[in-house]
């Protein structure tokens, strides 16, 4: 109730204050001005400042014995309107912005003009498998849908000779894999496995990442396994031989949690039924393919055997990147299909990795 609101303001403007004193008392400690309690004021005063605005949500989440209260502000169009009013023009450059018309419209510009630049890669740098019959959906990967993908997986290897990595949608699908016997399968296979996982250290990524980039050029065969939401699906070149061969596990939508579920309502709210769905959930996930595929293809020289794993992704073929709209082909999801078409794309020997 308001009467509550206000008590509550006022207790913390008053615990504010005390936050500002040890801010000052450091200052003059030489110290630098930091105050938690400051901090956490702040925060509650603008919490009391946003209640019932539409757009901002509150979520409360338990973490073993800490409870954890975070505003979010999902009103990116809102938001950003007012920054690009204060520039003469901004210009936008990127290979996962498209469709253009749908990424003005969630970040605000009063005015835009928009051009697709077509990529210079044909048929001859990539061949894109979709596979049937695989598929993450669902809350969670059953073991034989598991057993399913290490066997697809097993025919990828056995295809593409060189540094592969394997995309998993989730840390939770990787894991998944993990359980059913991934590390072993690549070993078994005569390659060396770098795995990234959760909360990973910059050193350790940045070891990983030179270590499976190394196999390249010293007769190994490495096999990174990643997620496509991770810092390698985005993050990292690999030019040449560094990377010639990704398999996506699933397709990387946001697992239906209290806060995704409402982001969507409130994207549905401000641009409808169908469009809030497709700019809230849909083509996040299809941005985070798109790079994840792009890690492999730097320069016109380099060639990849894409396969992507998870039968959903024939209805979204049109909002991958255009290499994979001009070389694609559905195929079973077994090891057998995936290995002959894998290896009928390198056999036709358009050039020689650098």
């Amino acid at each position: 109730c308001a009467g509550s609101l206000s008590r509550f303001s006022g207790v913390v403007d008053a615990v504010k204050k005390a936050g500002v004193a040890v801010r000052r008392r450091r200052l003059e400690e030489g110290r630098a001005p930091r105050s938690s309690l400051y901090r956490l004021c702040c925060f509650w005063s603008s919490v009391v400042e946003s209640l019932g605005t539409e757009g901002i949500a509150f979520l409360a989440t338990r973490e073993k014995r800490n409870l954890l209260v975070e505003m979010w502000d999902m009103r990116a169009s809102e938001s950003l309107r007012g920054v690009w009013r204060g520039f003469y023009r901004c210009v936008f450059c990127s290979g996962t912005l498209r469709p253009i018309h749908a990424f003005a419209e969630v970040i605000g510009p009063e005015r835009y003009a928009g051009k697709e630049i077509p990529s210079f890669f044909t048929e001859k740098n990539a061949l894109s498998l979709v596979t049937r019959g695989l598929t993450t959906e669902g809350e969670e990967l059953k073991r034989e849908a598991a057993q399913a993908y290490l066997s697809a997986i097993e025919g990828f290897l056995d295809a593409v000779d060189f540094n592969v990595a394997i995309f998993s949608a989730s840390y939770r699908v990787q894991q998944a894999l993990i359980d059913e016997g991934l590390r072993e399968l690549i070993e078994r296979k005569g390659r060396r496995p770098f795995f990234e996982y959760q909360g990973m250290s910059g050193r350790a990524s940045r070891e990983t990442l030179d270590g499976f980039k190394a196999c390249a050029y010293r007769g190994e065969k490495g096999t990174l396994c990643a997620t496509m939401t991770g810092r390698f699906a985005e993050g990292a070149d690999f030019p040449g031989r560094e990377l010639e061969g990704v398999f996506l596990v699933g397709v990387p939508f946001d697992r239906l949690t209290t806060r995704t579920k409402l982001y969507i309502e409130y994207y549905k709210r401000v641009y409808g039924e169908e469009k809030g769905t497709f700019y809230s959930y849909i083509l996040p996930a299809l941005r985070r393919v798109s790079q994840s595929l792009g890690r492999a293809l730097r320069s016109k020289e380099d060639r990849a055997v894409f396969v992507l794993g998870d039968e959903r992704y024939r209805r979204f073929i049109t909002l991958l990147p255009d290499y994979v709209q001009r070389n694609w082909k559905v195929v079973e999801g077994d090891k057998e299909a995936i290995k002959r078409e894998a290896q009928l794309f390198w056999a036709k020997g358009w050039h020689k990795p650098a």
